[in-house]
């Protein structure tokens, strides 16, 4: 009896040093906080000419991602949909042909469900 008791004591201890060794802490890294975000138009010119033209959109977002949303056109033509960090976007628009001044809605949407920031780029007829 006093061979099992012994065994028993034995294992216990064993037990609980594996548990004090799987209860520690481990270090975890820190939540990550989101960088300022800001986009703008480039000299905040967001009409153009029926002619078109180019104009930028200059996006500061340190380390963060972004991501471009706009309906479907044939007119304007946005180089990159997505992105992180900072970034300036060209944003080309076509010649207006038809005879009707037209507008579009570019959102630049960050990373963190922070504020979209959006832009109503209008055009001549």
């Amino acid at each position: 009896m006093k061979t099992i008791n012994h065994k028993f004591k034995l294992l216990l201890l064993v037990m609980l040093i594996g548990l004090s060794f799987s209860c520690k802490k481990e270090k975890i890294s820190p939540k990550p906080e989101p960088t300022p975000f800001s986009a703008v138009v480039e000299a905040g010119v967001t009409s153009l000419p029926a002619a078109g033209g180019k104009l930028n959109i200059v996006i500061s977002a340190g380390a963060d991602g972004w991501w471009i949303t706009t309906p479907q056109t044939d007119w304007v033509t946005i180089t990159r949909m997505y992105g992180s960090g900072d970034f300036k976007l060209p944003v080309t628009v076509k010649p207006n042909t038809s005879g009707v001044a037209r507008i579009v809605t570019v959102k630049v949407n960050p990373t963190f469900n922070l504020p979209a920031v959006t832009f109503n780029i209008t055009q001549d007829k």
